[in-house]
């Protein structure tokens, strides 16, 4: 898949775009109006002093006398011949004459092959014009010479006209990479002034998804950005107070039930101590009090426990342990009354696995996954595997069941979430915290975790440091 272009970039390209585009536009529209101007001024310089020089052409062939005896012919080509000299001595251009096919030339280099075509013809038939030839490139100026057999054609030279295009040419070049540059440094500024704040506040709204509610932006300028750093601040606190409202209301009811059900608890212990002497459906009814207690207890000490840990209340005891003998410890109270099947596997050494942790929470964690895969494993036997990589540990129980559905393993560290509330009520009762408080005390050691789920079982995966930054002295 393509990675896209970031904002910043796209905005620093569109500034880099535009400068060359409006700097192509300039510099091609002032070169072409400077080259068709000076072509321009060429040529009416060029028509004016060739019709002065046919002119002057005219009354020197008038007035030039030649030595006698010479045939007329010979007069005409020697009187001919002194007018191209004296052309060629007037002014930086060639000048070539024609009689017929018999050419008078003020150069060696300018013979009749260099006038085209086209031009040649027109002059032939009395007309005068000009064009261009190449190489090198020179305007060519033709005309009769009234009163004689004879065509005139000058060729002025267009080497300054070129060199003049080509310093503009170059200058037109260098604002247009100095426009390009400057265009580069105001977009690069231009884009970090828009997308810098936009990313602080994105990175802001990701900490708050994640539960830092904390997360405030620094304050801006009077601006649209500026603004929009307030409006942000102003979010989070009121979304801070309102969750803070609401874990202290969740504390304040779950401590203020523990009372009362303290006082059932204790009189539902009676009536079961006594239950000889109560009637069938009395002592059923007791049964089942004493069982919605139980749920009702435990669902009061997790809401408290989840209420703590989300205030920063929580007080850790960080000690050493070693992660295979607490697995086991755990493994063994949850199958010594039924026989149930855990293996727990390792890959390395017994000294491998040991961490600084929270015992009794790190307790509650593997307790709770190790349960939640003895529940959904379907009776087959569950597996644990220890590992250690690098600076960290990695703890994964397996379990052979059906599986998580995969609309539900996104949500299935959410609190009171049961992806099947029919095998939970087989089993007993469960809150739907118990993920959630796992996950919980997950992040208190600096740790995750992780599921994987498909037909052949499902697999969480709790990640742990060796010394998470918690317990540093």
């Amino acid at each position: 898949m393509r990675r896209r272009i970031g904002l910043r970039w796209r905005i620093t390209v569109a500034f880099i775009g535009g400068a060359l585009g409006v700097s192509a536009l300039v510099a091609g529209t002032t070169y072409l109006l400077a080259d068709r101007y000076l072509f321009r001024q060429r040529v009416e310089d060029s028509t004016r002093q060739s019709f002065g020089r046919i002119r002057f052409a005219v009354q020197y062939l008038a007035q030039t006398e030649t030595p006698s005896g010479l045939s007329e012919r010979q007069q005409a080509d020697l009187a001919t011949s002194g007018l191209v000299d004296l052309l060629g001595t007037r002014g930086t251009f060639d000048a070539l004459i024609l009689r017929g096919d018999q050419p008078f030339s003020s150069s060696f280099s300018i013979i009749p092959a260099h006038i085209p075509a086209d031009l040649r013809r027109t002059v032939s038939r009395g007309q005068v014009a000009y064009a261009v030839v190449p190489s090198p490139r020179a305007l060519v100026f033709g005309s009769p010479i009234p009163g004689h057999d004879l065509d005139a054609y000058f060729f002025y030279p267009m080497s300054d006209v070129d060199e003049t295009l080509r310093a503009l040419r170059n200058v037109l070049l260098g604002v247009s990479l100095a426009a390009v540059i400057l265009a580069t440094l105001v977009g690069t500024r231009v884009s970090r002034r828009v997308v810098v704040p936009v990313r602080r506040v994105s990175d802001a709204a990701r900490r708050v998804a994640e539960g830092l509610l904390e997360t405030r932006l620094p304050a801006g300028d009077r601006d649209e950005l500026g603004r929009l750093a307030d409006s942000f601040n102003e979010m989070a606190a009121a979304l801070e107070d309102r969750i803070a409202r609401e874990r202290r209301f969740v504390g304040d009811v779950s401590h203020e039930l523990r009372t009362p059900l303290t006082t059932l608890r204790a009189s539902t212990d009676y009536l079961l101590s006594n239950a000889e002497g109560l009637s069938g459906p009395v002592r059923r009814a007791t049964e089942l009090l004493a069982a919605d207690l139980d749920y009702l207890q435990r669902l009061v000490d997790d809401l408290l426990e989840i209420s703590r840990a989300e205030a920063g209340k929580v007080q850790m005891s960080w000690e050493r342990i070693n992660l295979a003998d607490l697995v086991r410890e755990v493994v063994a109270r949850r199958t010594r009354a039924d026989g149930r099947v855990v293996r727990v596997l390792t890959n390395t050494s017994r000294a491998e696995l040991t961490l600084t942790a929270d015992k009794k929470r790190l307790e509650r964690v593997v307790g709770n996954l190790v349960d939640n895969a003895l529940v959904h494993g379907g009776g087959d036997p569950v597996t644990v595997r220890l590992s250690a990589n690098g600076g960290g540990l990695r703890l994964a129980v397996q379990d052979r069941g059906p599986g998580i559905p995969a609309s539900d393993v996104p949500r299935i560290f959410e609190r009171f979430f049961k992806a099947d509330p029919a095998r939970q009520r087989e089993h007993g009762r469960g809150s739907g915290l118990g993920l959630a408080i796992a996950r919980e005390n997950a992040h208190l050691h600096g740790g995750e975790i992780e599921v994987e789920s498909g037909g052949g079982g499902t697999t969480f995966t709790l990640s742990l440091p060796r010394e998470p930054e918690e317990a540093a002295p």
